[in-house]
């Protein structure tokens, strides 16, 4: 999907000087850009050129200062990508012209097209588009709503990433350290817990708190976890891969989350912990299951895996019980640039089981006092949820005015829209509707333009990996399964294109 464009020094300097005598189209170029809410990129080594020439041109006719201002604000408007340092002496294009290919690597670097007058540029790289070509090709392009626009998303914070990489890189330390220990601080800060330890992934955050707490002496083989029947499959493996009987309870059909009223006729004596998943990035009824564990003297492991940030009373997700494993898929709210995850906590004797357990078993070097694993957040991956980190209020803030503008704009009677408690109880990483037309709707959004994904079209207990529970009935969680549909919801998503779901699907 190409969310902007390269506008070359030609195409940047006939806009910013009023060159409309050889480019009488260059405003509409600007405008559609901003009107398809397009990026306007430059490539780091445009940006001398640009500033040079136009600072020579414009004092010409007015004052350096006010140039300077102009100057100022057009490169404000625009998104600056680096030029990549593996340059190919040899290749043809640098030959004829080092600038226009310096330029291309940027593009090629984005996936991007530069727009350009330059006739010769035009010739020599598949990548450029003049600015005729660019205007009829926007006017005939069909807009593709997607599910998640993973690259817009990130795009927004790329030059702080190329700030973390190069701190990375020049560091000279990989693996646990400095950006490691500052994300742990950071994320136990923002959670409100007195740890948060950086593990390989969301699965692995689980895995390794069920595993600390047999090596605890508090779990062993054979014991029960409680863990609702409509969860994604990860919540139920970790229970399974500590050797533990998984015990299913079925959900509330209007939150999706495990019900607290049907807890405690699963309880036995050999269950030792509930295991609440905020499906969707809604929190669980925490007191209610918070209350049944002191009853019975139970751990409480919240699986916040969907709930970054997600409050329930004063309290956030991570720090509602006596551990939480978070995952940074990078689909999430807050979502690395591949796998991580952590664990959170209060508790000093788990934390310092879990980072033993974590780096081999290993608390001192070459001392390991478990059989452990290696499940390590990189310092690369930490850097830059550091930097993703400081934003995600402000992503939640703008999923939450996209589902608050669905549940009150969304009129269709086959639709029934999800329920919540209270908005703060609420990230919505996932905006989950429920029909009995599921796959209908799925195709009629899909001719619209409209992406949308099923989370998740199998319940656990009727997968393959589970076939001793294929024959077992969860009738709440089935109907979940067989009929919800998630539309697209992210901090990048226009108002535009809210407007265009809803209104779509009112009219289906």
């Amino acid at each position: 999907m190409v969310d902007g464009y390269i506008v070359d020094v030609n195409i940047a300097l006939d806009y910013l000087l009023d060159r409309t005598d050889v480019s009488p189209r260059v405003y509409d170029v600007f405008l559609t850009l901003q009107k398809r809410k397009l990026n306007i990129y430059l490539s780091s080594s445009q940006i001398h050129t640009i500033s040079f020439i136009f600072l020579r041109e414009a004092k010409k006719s007015r004052e350096l200062e006010i140039a300077k201002n102009e100057l100022s604000l057009f490169l404000k408007q625009c998104k600056i990508i680096k030029t990549p340092s593996y340059i190919d002496f040899n290749n043809a294009l640098f030959q004829d012209d080092s600038e226009d290919y310096l330029v291309e690597l940027s593009a090629k670097l984005i996936g991007a097209k530069i727009i350009t007058r330059d006739e010769k540029f035009l010739k020599n790289s598949e990548l450029t588009i003049n600015v005729d070509d660019f205007l009829k090709f926007q006017i005939n392009a069909t807009k593709q709503i997607p599910f998640l626009d993973l690259k817009s998303l990130n795009a927004q914070y790329f030059n702080k990433y190329e700030k973390a990489f190069d701190t990375v890189v020049n560091s000279g330390w990989y693996i646990q350290g400095n950006e490691c220990k500052e994300f742990d601080k950071e994320f136990a800060s923002y959670c409100g817990t007195k740890h948060a330890i950086g593990v390989a992934n969301g699965l692995d955050a689980l895995i390794l708190i069920l595993r600390a707490y047999k090596e605890m002496g508090v779990m062993n083989n054979g014991d029960e976890v409680i863990v609702p029947s409509n969860t994604y499959i990860a919540s139920i493996l970790a229970i399974s891969q500590n050797n533990l009987i998984p015990v299913l309870v079925e959900p509330n059909l209007e939150t999706y989350l495990i019900d607290p009223t049907k807890i405690e006729e699963k309880i036995t004596s050999k269950t030792k912990a509930i295991l609440p998943v905020h499906l969707y990035g809604q929190t669980c009824e925490m007191d209610a299951i918070n209350a049944i564990s002191n009853k019975y003297n139970l751990k409480v492991i919240e699986d916040s895996a969907q709930s970054h940030g997600a409050y329930f009373g004063e309290k956030r997700s991570g720090n509602l019980g006596d551990a939480s494993g978070f995952s940074f898929y990078p689909g999430k709210n807050l979502g690395a640039l591949g796998d991580g995850g952590a664990v959170t906590t209060n508790d000093d004797e788990l934390a310092a089981t879990i980072r033993a357990l974590g780096n081999y078993g290993s608390h001192k070097k070459y001392e390991n006092l478990y059989q452990g694993v290696n499940s390590r957040l990189d310092e690369m991956q930490a850097a830059m949820l550091r930097v993703k980190l400081r934003y995600l209020d402000d992503e939640v803030t703008k999923r939450r005015e996209i589902a608050n503008y669905y549940l009150e704009n969304i009129k269709n009677e086959k639709i029934v829209l999800p329920t919540v408690r209270a908005e703060n109880n609420h990230v919505w990483h996932l905006f989950v509707i429920r029909t009995k037309e599921r796959d209908e709707l799925q195709k009629y959004l899909s001719k619209k333009g409209i992406q949308t994904l099923i989370h998740y079209p199998i319940p656990p207990h009727k997968q393959q990996a589970y076939q001793k529970w294929n024959d077992q009935s969860y009738p709440i969680s089935e109907n979940i399964h067989n009929n919800i549909l998630s539309l697209p919801i992210s901090g990048v998503q226009s108002v535009e294109d809210t407007h265009k779901i809803t209104e779509t699907l009112n009219g289906y």
